[in-house]
């Protein structure tokens, strides 16, 4: 992600606000030999070394120089400086796109280089968020219910986990990965935060102690690795156990047209079940349909539920995803011992 090179952007950026060239009388920036010796002279070589990240610092520069500087009229720099805002003026959603392009390419970070926040000026913070939405918008630029309000509150959680505990660059590339300590603890939380505080997620299941059978206050369901692509979970359907695939991403419990059969033919499924149907978006971007049922007994661990609102649709794999955890108080993945923890 994109917002992984923000203390590259935090730290030549700053060094360049403040050593700016301005003419005499306001109206040049200066040369542009004089300009990239200016923003290059806190790091006095061309090779920039910061704590585990290497710029290559009179390229950026040169980029900046070139790309930037050209962009902004005197008058607006002028008066950024007068007012403090060189920040504001460099946030500006145009100059901060030009800003990380011309880091692209200039710059390596070492996996264990950790994230902390050593910026007391509030910039560090405005360019992690800014970059955060963008690629999270860019990423679920299709999604018709993410919004870029609903982007900044992810992003605005996200940041504050990344650098109050902090990770490292290479627990921040794991991120992706459902069983590493980054994507539980920090986007699991975050995405939870959203999905909670906004109804247009709001999940098919809620929690209610007289759903859930079963005397112990917590219980270990085994993760089964599935070909090293995540994944899956023994549930059973009133006797129809399968495995399903582990995917917190997905919204509900899913079954296929093979499972429901088996259920109608086990009367396990009845018309009055049947609820309205929905839509899912799925990860290349087509709209799937799906029929969502209400279903009792379903066992996974030590314990039974009732009251389920599943999904089925006409293709696709068996998905246990975020809605039906939302049966439980709580949950979290042990990873070391390779088990989902659910409780009571």
């Amino acid at each position: 992600m994109k917002y992984l090179t923000l203390l590259c952007v935090i730290t030549l950026t700053l060094n360049c606000s403040a050593q700016i060239i301005k003419s005499k009388d306001g109206v040049s920036l200066g040369k542009r030999s004089d300009f990239i010796a200016s923003c290059t002279k806190g790091a006095k070589k061309e090779l920039m070394k910061f704590n585990g990240i290497e710029i290559e610092s009179y390229k950026y520069c040169s980029c900046v120089s070139d790309n930037l500087i050209p962009t902004i009229n005197s008058w607006e720099m002028e008066k950024a400086v007068k007012e403090n805002k060189i920040i504001d003026l460099f946030l500006e959603d145009e100059n901060l796109e030009i800003l990380m392009s011309c880091l692209e390419g200039n710059f390596e970070i070492d996996d264990d280089y950790k994230f902390e926040d050593i910026d007391n000026t509030g910039f560090q913070r405005k360019v992690s968020i800014k970059n955060c939405v963008k690629e999270v918008m860019n990423t679920l630029e299709n999604d018709t219910i993410w919004t870029k309000e609903l982007a900044e509150q992810y992003c605005d959680c996200a940041i504050d986990k990344l650098y109050s505990k902090g990770y490292t660059y290479e627990d921040i590339l794991e991120i992706e990965d459902e069983n590493s300590e980054s994507f539980n603890e920090i986007a699991m939380p975050c995405i939870s935060l959203v999905l909670d505080d906004n109804p247009e997620f709001k999940s098919s299941n809620t929690y209610n102690t007289d759903d859930i059978e079963g005397d112990k206050y917590r219980s270990f369901v085994p993760l089964v690795d599935y070909l090293g692509q995540g994944y899956k979970i023994k549930i059973s359907i009133s006797g129809v156990s399968k495995y399903y695939l582990f995917d917190t991403g997905a919204s509900d419990l899913i079954i296929d047209r093979d499972t429901e059969r088996e259920l109608l033919l086990n009367g396990v499924l009845k018309r009055e079940d049947y609820l309205g149907k929905t839509q899912y978006t799925t990860a290349n971007k087509q709209i799937m349909e799906a029929q969502m049922v209400k279903v009792d007994n379903i066992t996974v661990g030590d314990y039974t539920l009732s009251n389920v609102v599943i999904s089925i649709v006409n293709e696709g794999s068996l998905l246990c995803g975020k809605s039906f955890l939302d049966k439980f108080y709580k949950w979290e993945i042990d990873k070391q011992n390779k088990v989902l923890v659910i409780y009571k």
